[in-house]
């Protein structure tokens, strides 16, 4: 006697391969992981900024060296501290490396400013001292920093802060939400369903 061979049924998802009924899925924390990344790489860039501008003060005493060197120290902090903050899922990250972006951004532009109207005040940031002719370079700041701002401000950088994680041990539902199939003993913790046995 021959059997028929039945291929094995497919095209139906494993138990527990969805969530149970209940829990909601985590957002993605794609745009927040690369804001984080972009912070630290601007972070880095403006401590060599920083290093730059001091070893440049121990040449010549100049003002415009001391101020690039306070805004890069403090450019530097904000985004290396915001960027590994909303690495490890701060919601203060965000905040500091929306304001080192976005203050990055406006002093980029406040030093064409002051080249565009031939100011006689020179100014330094980033390491770059416009008087030397290599205001382009301000560019590779520029373009990250408006990145890096963007990625930390949209919605769903938030809604990945903001979601919380499911709590350390917690019981998941008997047969992760499937009902008890007929045949089958209850799943164990399962309350048995129907009538109390009658008293004798």
């Amino acid at each position: 006697m021959t059997y028929q061979q039945y291929p094995p049924q497919g095209g139906y998802p494993a138990p527990g391969a969805y969530p149970p009924p209940g829990m909601a899925r985590q957002p993605s924390g794609a745009t927040a992981i690369m804001a984080g990344i972009f912070a630290i790489l601007g972070g880095l860039w403006f401590l060599a900024g920083t290093v730059s501008h001091v070893i440049e003060l121990s040449h010549y005493a100049i003002s415009f060296l001391v101020v690039g060197a306070v805004l890069d120290l403090v450019s530097a902090a904000l985004l290396l501290s915001g960027g590994i903050l909303l690495l490890v899922r701060k919601r203060a990250g965000r905040l500091l490396t929306i304001i080192g972006a976005a203050g990055s951004i406006g002093f980029v532009a406040l030093t064409f400013l002051f080249r565009a109207i031939g100011s006689s005040f020179y100014f330094s940031y980033g390491g770059v001292m416009l008087h030397f002719g290599f205001g382009w370079l301000l560019f590779v700041v520029l373009i990250p920093a408006i990145a890096t701002l963007v990625l930390a401000l949209i919605p769903p950088t938030g809604r990945w802060l903001a979601a919380k994680n499911p709590a350390a041990g917690a019981v998941q539902p008997p047969n992760f939400g499937y009902p008890p199939q007929p045949g089958y003993p209850p799943a164990p913790g399962a309350q048995q369903q129907g009538q109390p046995p009658a008293q004798w």
